[in-house]
């Protein structure tokens, strides 16, 4: 999936849907693969109704064949099973803490990718792990930086890598003595060498089998020719040797290598999230410095180009400061809208009704993304959520988390 808002929207349910608990075995989580026959798959609840009359439960019972009964309605609007499948969750969910408050709650989604295998699963939670792998980041990479004091083992997912191994090296320094001792000395070296090799090879195996078949490739780095001899002596199992894209020099090792081996391999990278993120954020950048009308910043600019229909691509961060509120005095109906930061809730506190001067308010928050997203999807512009934690995340967050590239200059009269 690519870094879009319906990205951002498709975990975001997945997020919510985590959090919901039934009391009991409630929650029904059904999963149709393309091709199924809608009505095989309504047969099949019918026979599932049939079965839940068998609880003693009474209300466990009432709940689970009200779900069925749910999900059963809403097939019926199907005349097949869409391209990719089709994925239900339906149950009773507790409004309160008494019991008897359990709402009947349905969620019929269009998954991204297709449904592998039919599946009913009736539980005290929904079952979401088949589309948890489906938003999961696709493109992996490995990432090796070592030289002769040491290895790190990464893999780069999406916008951002995580060390998985550290890998030590006890190679004494090169000895200067001459004679009989130099060249003892410098065997016991070599096998020393040879040995750290096999330990991170062996380590960048376990690391690293097993996501081989999400790897698009692994790069090797390091200072020194320590990273020639270790991909030369075949260190690391065949299957992830072949998978060998590049081996770059470096100034440094450890994390500050693993930094430097990203930048320096963007031409190989250049497919993955983290480059395209990169690039999003660097045009914003490159605009304000050549043509700042261009672009717009900030919640208020964003909007305003949204509404007229100026803005291209709008990114906001994934974790963007601020938030909108939409305040409104229950007495009159007044309403107004403010944007906050989000570790200042107390700048509501004194607020007064403008318009009949009542100190009572009710605050309702507005997701900033899905408002972006939607103000986006009727003006035509597309909308990117840019991860928080790397160098370009930082730096949009310098223009209050949120920009916009505009498709052309707009002018205040």
């Amino acid at each position: 999936m690519s870094l879009t808002y319906e990205r951002y929207e498709f975990k975001k349910l997945i997020k919510e849907l985590k959090g919901k608990r039934g009391r009991g075995t409630e929650l029904i989580s059904l999963y149709i693969p393309p091709g199924r026959n809608v009505y095989d798959v309504i047969k099949y609840l019918r026979d599932e109704y049939d079965q839940a009359s068998n609880i003693k439960d009474k209300l466990t019972r009432k709940n689970v064949q009200s779900a069925i009964e749910s999900i059963i309605q809403r097939l019926k609007l199907y005349r097949k099973v869409p391209e990719h499948g089709l994925v239900v969750f339906c149950g009773a969910i507790p409004q309160g803490k008494d019991r008897g408050t359990e709402k009947i709650e349905i969620y019929v989604i269009e998954p991204p990718e297709p449904v592998r295998s039919f599946q009913y699963v009736c539980d005290h939670e929904f079952y979401v792990e088949p589309l948890e792998e489906m938003a999961k980041e696709k493109k992996a990479y490995g990432l090796i930086v070592m030289d002769r004091g040491g290895g790190v083992i990464a893999v780069l997912r999406g916008p951002n890598y995580k060390i998985v191994d550290w890998v030590t090296s006890d190679i004494p320094p090169k000895h200067s003595a001459g004679g009989q001792s130099q060249r003892r000395f410098e065997r016991i070296r070599e096998e020393r060498v040879h040995d750290f090799f096999k330990r991170l090879g062996k380590r960048a195996n376990e690391a690293l089998l097993p996501l081989e078949g999400e790897l698009e490739g692994i790069i090797i780095g390091g200072p020194g020719d320590a990273r020639e001899k270790f991909e030369e002596g075949n260190f690391l199992d065949y299957r992830l040797q072949k998978k060998i894209i590049a081996n770059i020099p470096l100034s440094y090792t450890e994390e500050q290598g693993v930094r430097e081996l990203v930048m320096k391999a963007e031409d190989l990278l250049k497919e993955s999230s983290l480059y395209k993120e990169k690039a999003l954020v660097e045009e914003v950048f490159r605009l304000l410095a050549k043509e700042p009308g261009k672009v717009a910043y900030g919640i208020s600019e964003v909007e305003k180009a949204l509404k007229a229909g100026a803005a291209e691509k709008v990114l906001v961060l994934e974790d963007i400061p601020v938030k909108k509120v939409r305040i409104r005095c229950p007495q009159c109906g007044y309403e107004e809208q403010r944007i906050i930061r989000k570790d200042r809730e107390a700048s509501l506190s004194g607020w007064q009704c403008p318009n009949c001067g009542g100190t009572v308010y009710e605050v309702e928050e507005v997701d900033i993304i899905e408002h972006l997203g939607e103000m986006g999807k009727q003006s035509g512009a597309e909308i990117y959520v840019i991860s928080s934690g790397t160098e370009w995340g930082m730096q949009l967050k310098a223009l209050g988390g949120v920009a916009a590239v505009l498709r052309y200059e707009l002018r205040e009269y």
